[in-house]
Formats: C-alpha cells, structure tokens, sequence
C-alpha cells in the first residue's frame, strides 16, 4: 500500500472528520503490536477539536507509519513509551499531531536521509517507504512533518496540517447562511 500511495500523485479526498477518531483508530490497531513490544501507547485526546477537512484514510496511514516507527525505535528499552497528542488552538492555522517516543533517537547525520525513499535502519523489517509516504500524504493536505530527536533519548515527530474547520472550505454546492439577507 506504501509503494502505491507514493506512486500516484493525487488531491487528498477532503471531507469534514474528526482528528481523535482517525488517531484513536490508529491506537486501536497499533494495541498488541506495542503490547508485543513492551511499549506503552499512550494518546491524549483532544475533547475540544472541531471537525477538521481531510482525508481520512490517507491521514490514518500516514499516522499509523510514523506511530509504527515509533513502537520499533523503542522495541526492547526499559520503560519504553510512545504518547500521541494534538496541539491547536482556536484561530490558529495550523494543527499539529505529535508522535513521541524515549526510543533509540535519530542521529544528526540520519536525520536529513529518513524521509528519502528506501532509507530504513530495520534491516529486513523496513522498507524505507514509511515516513517518505507520510511526509508526501502531508504535503498533499498542504501541511508537512518534522522531527525533533536525540540519540539514546527519543525522537518527536509533528504531523503538520493546514487548520481548516469545515465553515471555511468552498463549497460551491451549499449556500453559507451569512449571505442571506432579510428581505
């Protein structure tokens, strides 16, 4: 599904969804693989987001590539932890869906090739297609992602997308009820 994904240039299917649906059901299906891993999952969800446009099913990849990534960089360390937030706030134009983790970190020089096509340091594992999907599947939204890490101290990972609530895409099929005057 990754080669594929990053094989086509596409517009994303923007509908209206919720932000802690789509990370709640990468939680969801990411439980036993953590479970497996003796790694924590955590996700903090956001109880105060309006509905934002996107497309949900290339939202929910790229998220589930980069909490994988996330669970493998902490396989096999002591109190091992991923936590997955949201910050935003009211009027801001951007959201943000962070990814962090106590893992392995990423080395300085590692950091600038880990969103190049087939770069993997999972040997067989990994095919170097995970974050160079995520990144173009946010790029397509008009956002993009960024990494913070520290080796032997973990990596944070900030999914970036353009804020829009659902009252402020154009819609040439409805009429806005600010425009009707009284008569």
């Amino acid at each position: 599904m990754d080669m594929l994904t990053f094989s086509k240039d596409r517009e994303p299917d923007l509908a209206a969804g919720d932000l802690n649906e789509t990370i709640g059901d990468v939680v969801e299906l990411m439980k036993a693989r953590a479970v497996e891993a003796q790694v924590a999952l955590v996700w903090h969800d956001r109880t105060d987001l309006p509905p934002f446009h996107f497309d949900g099913d290339l939202l929910h990849r790229a998220i589930l590539n980069v909490v994988t990534n996330a669970i493998d960089a902490c396989e096999k360390r002591e109190a091992a932890r991923v936590e997955i937030s949201v910050n935003w706030q009211a009027g801001e134009g951007c959201v943000e869906i962070v990814v962090a983790d106590n893992g392995e970190g990423i080395a300085e020089a590692d950091l600038k090739r880990i969103f190049s096509v087939f770069e993997s340091r999972k040997g067989s594992r990994g095919t170097g297609l995970g974050l160079p999907v995520s990144q173009k599947i946010l790029r397509e939204h008009g956002g993009d992602i960024r990494v913070e890490s520290t080796p032997n101290l973990g990596s944070r990972f900030f999914l970036q997308l353009p804020a829009q609530p659902p009252q402020t895409l154009h819609n040439t099929d409805t009429i806005s009820i600010e425009t009707l005057k009284p008569m």
